[in-house]
């Protein structure tokens, strides 16, 4: 039998037994072979394969198959476009060959994201990640850039300690600091502080050493254990 004359075949009995669709158009394996993403639509042609995963030749590219996304909404969503050579489970609406729809992606032989039990993980590769661990800390994970735009305001509330680490941290704004309920609290720093601008302190200064390059003015008095030098 050619496989013109079997195809024809086939399509008449689809066309004289359309009930007959749902018992032989069954889920079956298949790769993706290109993948189409344009304006929140989202589609892959997929090739039919045997049980034993080798390309089915009997069986066409299937093109422009609708793949599945978390979607509950206009524009909400998690979409994932799949990469070609991603396995994945092809099925037919109510058995027709007109309707067709991937129905899952399969991870055999390109392999999941390592995650342990109790676990949650999003990757787009080894490199770039966001986890939950098992202990319920959060990870996240990029070796290229962070970006963060929010519109309103951000409220961060952190029971331990906070540990940033960064060759150089630049901070654009005003800052306000407080200790803890709004109260005075303490400010340490080990490094050497340089300022543009006028310093203005209310309250106590006490330092181990002071130079003063220019003009001294003390409005009040000055009081001094020893003294050394010129007259004042």
């Amino acid at each position: 039998m050619t496989i013109e004359l079997y195809k024809l075949i086939k399509r008449v009995v689809e066309l004289a037994m359309p009930n007959l669709r749902a018992y032989y158009r069954i889920t079956r394996k298949a790769k993706v072979t290109q993948t189409y993403a344009s304006d929140g639509r989202y589609w892959a042609d997929v090739l039919p394969l045997r049980n034993d995963e080798t390309d089915d030749f009997l069986e066409p590219v299937v093109s422009k198959v609708e793949i599945p996304i978390l979607w509950g909404g206009k524009d909400r969503g998690v979409v994932c476009p799949p990469m070609v050579g991603t396995l994945c489970d092809l099925s037919y609406y109510d058995g027709d060959p007109n309707y067709p729809r991937i129905s899952n992606f399969r991870w055999q032989k390109n392999g999941a994201p390592a995650c342990e039990v109790g676990a949650f993980i999003i990757q787009a590769d080894p490199s770039t990640y966001i986890k939950i661990d098992a202990e319920k800390n959060l990870i996240e994970v990029t070796p290229a850039n962070a970006s963060t735009k929010i519109g309103g305001s951000k409220d961060e509330t952190i029971g331990g300690a906070w540990t940033i680490k960064a060759p150089k941290i630049i901070q654009e704004g005003n800052v306000q600091a407080t200790g803890a309920g709004g109260g005075i609290g303490t400010t340490t720093v080990k490094a050497h502080t340089e300022q543009e601008g006028s310093l203005t302190v209310l309250g106590h200064v006490q330092c181990s050493s002071l130079s003063v390059a220019g003009d001294a003015d003390v409005a009040g008095n000055c009081y001094a254990g020893t003294r050394s030098g010129g007259a004042c």
